[in-house]
């Protein structure tokens, strides 16, 4: 799979953590797959990139917005 370009890819950052913002009550890493259509691999890669960027965080299996 090619590597998105560096603009490209925090569009799709940001377009996660406004789909973060809508789900108040958290959402598994699993239903976030679904509505996104990503992999998994893929979903928790930018996860990880919004939680270093303290925009998002994790409790338990859920994911919230910051």
């Amino acid at each position: 799979m090619a590597r998105l370009q560096d603009g490209r890819r925090e569009e799709r950052r940001n377009w996660l953590w406004r789909l973060l913002k809508r789900f108040r009550w958290g959402i598994r890493e699993s239903e976030l797959s679904q509505e996104t259509g990503w992999q998994r691999r893929t979903l928790n890669n930018y996860l990880r990139e919004l939680k270093r960027d303290d925009k998002a965080y994790r409790e338990g299996r859920s994911w919230f917005a910051k």
